[in-house]
């Protein structure tokens, strides 16, 4: 399985690798973490949220349909990123990602790392574009998105509702693979 060593803006040394079922309740603790994150930055609801047996069930290799790619630093699992191709023909040119990292791991080049090797399967696999939703608030996201190549194709308004009845309108992004 393909691995992608990166450095961090503060020197470090990381690794992006393929997810492994042992990935599972790591990923998980991640994810938790950053659903009950406020201001929301994760479209995940608790009712939602996979125990370690789903995760390990729905993970992704890396594969034509899709790949589920981890960040490890000092040994430790920092992020992660999903992509899935389009499932219908007239949409299997492209692939949408979704991306999580660690609270203490953030500016310093993780979500970079991740999605660069994300980048390198979609390339791989015949991917033409790669699209993401995020919220509109998420100023962090939406500035590496743009250093990335992403541009802003629209917002969909009051896209996500919450089950505290919070609405948050989502900015879709995209970038068109070389």
């Amino acid at each position: 399985m393909p691995q992608f060593p990166f450095t961090t803006k503060d020197g470090r040394t990381g690794l992006v690798r393929v997810a492994t079922p042992g990935d599972a309740k790591a990923a998980s603790a991640i994810t938790r973490a950053v659903m009950n994150e406020r201001p929301r930055t994760l479209m995940v609801f608790p009712e939602e949220f996979w125990s370690v047996r789903q995760w390990r069930r729905f993970r992704l290799g890396w594969e034509s349909r899709g790949a589920w790619l981890v960040a490890e630093l000092g040994g430790m699992l920092v992020g992660m990123v999903t992509i899935h191709r389009g499932d219908r023909a007239s949409i299997r040119h492209t692939a949408e990602f979704g991306i999580t990292v660690a609270a203490d791991a953030r500016d310093i080049g993780i979500g970079r790392a991740l999605i660069e090797a994300m980048e390198r399967w979609a390339r791989e696999q015949g991917i033409i574009k790669v699209c993401l939703r995020v919220f509109v608030n998420n100023e962090r996201a939406k500035s590496l998105y743009e250093k990335l190549g992403y541009e802003i194709e629209g917002v969909e308004r009051r896209q996500v509702r919450f089950p505290d009845g919070e609405e948050i309108d989502t900015m879709l992004m995209a970038k068109f693979l070389a």
